[in-house]
C-alpha cells in the first residue's frame, strides 16, 4: 500500500508528464501547448470565425482540451492498464464533442477548414498518447 508522501509524488510526476508531453511536438517548437503551435494556430484563423463563432471554438477546443488532460491525469493516479489506448479512445471522444459544437454554428466552407485544424490540434497531442519510449513498438 502507498504511504501519501508517494501519492504526492506520483500526481507531481503526473503533471510533469503532462506539462511535458503537452510541451513537445515531434519536430516541433518545443515549449508550446498543442493549441499554440503555429501550424495549430494557422489553421484556426483560416477558419475565418464570426466573433460569436470564435466564442463557441474556445469553449469547445477548452473543452477537448480540459476533458483530456483530466482523464489523463485520472488514469496515471490510478495506474490504468493500457493509458496509450485508453487516452486515445478519450482523445476521440472529446474531438467528436468538440466537431459537434462546431458543426452546429459553423458553414459548411468553415468545417471542411475546422476539420483541418482538429487534424493539427489532435496530432499535436499525441506525445501524450504516444510517448517517444513507445513510438515505433506494435502492442
Amino acid at each position: 500500500m502507498k504511504t501519501r508522501w508517494q501519492h504526492i509524488l506520483g500526481g507531481i510526476l503526473g503533471l510533469v508528464i503532462v506539462s511535458g508531453s503537452f510541451a513537445a511536438e515531434e519536430g516541433g517548437i518545443q515549449g508550446r501547448p498543442p493549441w499554440m503551435q503555429p501550424q495549430v494556430v494557422k489553421a484556426s484563423i483560416a477558419i475565418k470565425m464570426t466573433t460569436d463563432q470564435q466564442a463557441v471554438f474556445r469553449e469547445a477546443v477548452g473543452g477537448f482540451l480540459d476533458g483530456l488532460t483530466t482523464e489523463y491525469l485520472s488514469m496515471m493516479k490510478q495506474q490504468k492498464d493500457d493509458i496509450p489506448r485508453r487516452i486515445k479512445q478519450a482523445r476521440s471522444r472529446h474531438a467528436r464533442k468538440m466537431d459537434k459544437k462546431m458543426r452546429a454554428v459553423l458553414d459548411d466552407q468553415q468545417y471542411e477548414r475546422y476539420l483541418t485544424y482538429r487534424k493539427l490540434l489532435v496530432s499535436s497531442t499525441d506525445v501524450m498518447v504516444n510517448p517517444p519510449s513507445r513510438r515505433g513498438r506494435r502492442g
